[in-house]
């Protein structure tokens, strides 16, 4: 009897001490490639799970990431050993939220246990691009400010009235040849104005400095116009930051980051004295062109589904009298 309570006593030990050792054999782990980056830019997240061969997996939850989104997936990758296996996946993840953000604990599932990463902080700023030449800060009191001249405010300024006015003017024509000699009031909505706008910005994109500066204020306020007058921003002098924020859910991912791209850089100029190439400046005029062309089909076709549901509601309400 004596003998029978020892040997149970071993074997119960024995299944004891081999619990952690299974255990010791699982390990997960979350990790990404870079802690800090800007608004926008793109983040390689990689989940691995070493596992015993035969083991029960359910992989990680990868559905969504809060104040993240998802820019590319990899298949789960395997790799065989006599050990056990190894699960690997790669992510593509990005964040349009600035501030110190949080990737949470994952958690995945071997044999009816659970096993979590452990979360991660990212640090997402919206800050002008380093330059590779050397610019300097404009409140550094060393710095003579430079004197800009008047005439480059000035050809900017007409040439945009004068685009604002040609379009009146067809406009105004066209409808005179429909509707005979009524004058017609002429409205221009905020997309016409900002496309005639930004019409007459082309030519200027080889600038020296002061000219390139108050390029870069003008084709940033343009944007910011059209994106108040739409009602996606209340202020008028919103942050670049806030402006991206506001289009993020209306257009996709990668025109998202463009657009980042292209604010960051007018920043630069503005703010930092970074004298960028006539490439990079044309570059930045495509970006707003495109942004400003996509949020109009975005805001045309709400107001098309608004207009719909009001018949409907109207048509509903016919029916019930």
């Amino acid at each position: 009897m004596f003998k029978k309570a020892i040997a149970t006593i071993g074997f119960l030990l024995l299944v004891i001490a081999c619990i952690p050792l299974q255990a010791q054999d699982i390990r997960v782990k979350a990790s990404v490639n870079k802690d800090r980056i800007l608004i926008g830019e793109h983040i390689v997240l990689q989940l691995e799970a070493e596992v015993p061969a035969g083991s029960d997996l359910k992989w990680f939850r990868t559905d969504s990431i809060p104040s993240f989104e998802y820019v590319d997936r990899d298949p789960v990758d395997t790799t065989s050993s006599v050990s056990g296996n190894l699960y690997r996946q790669m992510l593509i993840i990005t964040s349009f939220d600035s501030g110190s953000l949080v990737i949470p604990r994952m958690s995945l599932t071997v044999n009816n246990s659970r096993y979590l990463t452990d979360s991660i902080n990212i640090e997402v700023g919206y800050s002008p691009v380093e330059a590779n030449q050397p610019y300097h800060d404009i409140k550094d009191i060393i710095d003579v400010p430079e004197v800009e001249p008047m005439y480059i405010n000035y050809i900017i300024a007409v040439a945009t009235i004068l685009a604002i006015a040609a379009l009146i003017w067809y406009l105004r024509r066209r409808k005179t040849s429909k509707q005979g000699d009524a004058a017609p009031s002429v409205t221009i909505s905020p997309f016409e104005k900002a496309m005639a706008a930004l019409s007459a910005m082309k030519g200027y994109d080889h600038l020296d400095a002061p000219g390139l500066k108050n390029y870069y204020i003008r084709i940033n306020d343009i944007l910011r116009d059209y994106f108040r007058e739409r009602n996606l921003v209340n202020s008028p002098d919103s942050s670049n930051e806030k402006l991206v924020v506001a289009v993020k859910q209306r257009l996709d991912t990668e025109t998202v980051y463009r657009l980042a791209q292209s604010l960051r850089l007018a920043d630069a100029v503005k703010f930092a004295k970074y004298l960028p190439d006539g490439q990079e400046t044309h570059k930045v005029y495509d970006d707003i062109h495109s942004t400003i062309r996509i949020v109009e089909e975005s805001y045309l076709q709400e107001e098309a589904l608004k207009r719909q549901e009001a018949i409907r509601q109207e048509q509903l309400k016919q029916n019930k009298n």
